[in-house]
């Protein structure tokens, strides 16, 4: 399904119905990560994962940035007719819900914040990283590489594949965008004025955001939970979906409850 939204065409999953989730993605990815997730809270929510601009199926037409992404999300709400939602970012998607809550906090119920950080010392060395590795590979090589190291417990092959597919999908040029404004956001003025129920999530054996920048947030922002997914990276919900589908489906019933 798509929309046609501030001059992108954004896709987009929707199963279930009652209280909105909205699901974003990481870097290079796609909603194809929450597949699992939509299937499970679809049971009790209306569950929404979009693709970022570039990413997955949706185009990549205008320059991305920090603010155009957030007006992404915001006009698939309108579109989508949906007022508020509980939002639930990993790593990148992470960044953006923090920055949807300073752009829009009246749209938000709740916050699921995954693997993912307030802001980065050196974003440049990141970048820079980015920038150079694919300067001499393709994005097809560098999703089966990025699927051979990311993952830390039991994916299964099913899931293996699907990343190494959606990093391959992604736009290359939308690719090196998205990963300037990810890291180069900084959302440390924002932690303590978060004022909706906020779960932070962290993978116990994830190497590219440690949970140390977990335990960060969790401490700053007012009221925050703090959830260690065991046996599980960078993307605990693919490491460990059980473990992780218990924590967020008891989280944000718990707000659905605190907020109706």
């Amino acid at each position: 399904m798509y929309v046609e939204v501030c001059g992108e065409r954004i896709a987009y999953d929707e199963a279930g119905s009652g209280e909105a989730i909205l699901f974003l993605h990481s870097l290079g990815a796609s909603k194809a990560i929450w597949r699992e997730q939509l299937q499970q809270c679809a049971k009790r929510f209306r569950c929404i994962a979009c693709d970022a601009p570039g990413h997955g199926e949706s185009s990549h037409r205008r320059q991305i940035d920090a603010a155009s992404i957030v007006a992404c999300h915001v006009g698939l709400l309108d579109a989508l007719d949906v007022e508020r939602v509980h939002v639930v970012g990993v790593s990148m998607g992470g960044c953006w819900a923090m920055e949807l809550w300073r752009r829009a906090p009246e749209r938000v119920l709740s916050l699921v914040l995954c693997d993912t950080f307030a802001s980065m010392a050196d974003p440049q060395t990141p970048i820079r990283a980015r920038e150079q590795a694919l300067m001499s590979t393709d994005m097809a090589t560098f999703g089966r590489e990025y699927a051979a190291v990311v993952f830390k417990g039991s994916p299964t092959a099913a899931a293996r594949h699907m990343l190494e597919r959606a990093v391959a999908q992604c736009d290359k040029d939308a690719y090196l965008q998205t990963a300037r404004a990810c890291y180069r956001s900084n959302t440390e003025d924002v932690l303590a004025t978060i004022a909706v129920p906020t779960l932070v999530v962290t993978g116990k054996l994830d190497d590219r955001v440690a949970p140390a920048n977990s335990e960060y947030l969790a401490a700053r922002i007012p009221g925050a939970s703090l959830a260690a997914i065991p046996g599980a990276g960078h993307l605990p919900q693919l490491d460990n979906p059980a473990a992780f589908d218990a924590a967020l489906e008891a989280f944000v019933g718990a707000a659905s409850r605190s907020t109706g």
